[in-house]
């Protein structure tokens, strides 16, 4: 599978996830050749991501706005993700890594996740 075959697929297994798991008004970022301005107090920067960071959003069941990022084969560096919640701290954050490279995927893409907030890693 090439990187854009294997990214509509994991795309895909997460929006599968998340509205089987009541999430709803799920929206992914497009990544294209243009990246988005973001404008902050201490100056502009360019992103392909939001802030660099997220893939997408979407409300879990209790409206609560959570921040969505995907990867293939891997986490997300906690470090990035826990310093992004402690600054907002009222932020969700709920991390996918799709992967066939453990022993328990028998070679199938399998979902793991993991979710935090302002305090550090929580049990989902």
């Amino acid at each position: 599978m090439n990187n854009r075959q294997r990214m509509r697929t994991t795309n895909k297994m997460v929006r599968q996830w998340l509205l089987s798991n009541h999430y709803d008004e799920i929206w992914f970022k497009p990544h294209t050749k243009r990246n988005d301005w973001v404008f902050t107090q201490k100056g502009n920067y360019m992103a392909t991501d939001l802030w660099n960071l997220f893939d997408g959003m979407a409300y879990d069941k209790f409206g609560n706005l959570i921040f969505l990022q995907m990867k293939t084969n891997a986490w997300a560096k906690e470090k990035d993700i826990v310093k992004f919640t402690k600054n907002h701290n009222h932020s969700l954050v709920l991390i996918f890594n799709v992967t066939n490279k453990l022993a328990s995927c028998k070679g199938h893409y399998k979902l793991f996740t993991r979710m935090y907030n302002g305090e550090g890693k929580l049990d989902i």
